[in-house]
């Protein structure tokens, strides 16, 4: 019977797990065993997840803890922050809206009460999933905005030079085209500059 290939690549993955519990530790140990490579350290804390993750080069952080606090929401906004990749947290019991808020800190997975060797690696592909398709679309709204920009940069120069030269809007991005091309540049930088210009005249 061929068994279904996994989402990630045996032996190629990297993760990184706060625990500082050797018996929770032993049950990921047992749910990633020939199937990634496991960095453990025992401090939940930024400047040790960053150190780590700067020398294994993780591909995923996985928080395991007793009980969530403010301080775990701190780290995971600050790690997130600082280099954006999956984070998974595994907790025993939850406290009030700390699930919510670490998921909005930029946690990918969440998990009250559900620690076993045979739902480590489900959760973590999951996770991994929602990480790739969320940085998706963080990166394509990013570019919607950065599209936006140029555009409204662009019909100001254009309406700049329309009322300097006295031409038509088609006449002026033709101008403008003609100088990126002249130059090497983008339209959008050309238009930055004109407009830079026009600002700082009286």
């Amino acid at each position: 019977m061929n068994l279904p290939e996994r989402t990630l690549p045996a032996a190629v993955l990297e993760i990184l797990l706060v625990e500082d519990d050797p018996v929770r530790a032993g049950i990921f140990d047992d749910g990633l065993s020939g199937t990634a490579r496991v960095r453990r350290i025992s401090e939940l804390t930024t400047p040790a997840i960053m150190a780590a993750t700067d020398v294994e080069k993780a591909d995923i952080v996985v928080i395991s803890s007793h009980g969530p606090d403010a301080a775990m929401i701190r780290t995971i906004e600050d790690v997130s922050g600082m280099r954006p990749m999956p984070i998974v947290v595994f907790v025993e019991a939850d406290q009030g809206d700390l699930a919510r808020r670490a998921i909005r800190a930029g946690a990918s997975g969440y998990v009250v009460s559900g620690l076993a060797a045979a739902r480590v690696l489900p959760v973590i592909d999951v996770a991994m999933e929602r990480f790739r398709l969320m940085d998706a679309l963080h990166k394509e709204l990013s570019r919607s905005k950065s599209d936006l920009e140029a555009r409204k940069i662009i019909e100001r120069a254009k309406g700049l030079l329309m009322q300097q030269r006295g031409v038509s809007e088609q006449a002026a991005y033709e101008a403008l085209r003609k100088m990126a091309m002249a130059r090497g540049k983008p339209v959008r930088e050309i238009a930055e500059t004109i407009v830079a210009i026009s600002n700082m005249l009286p």
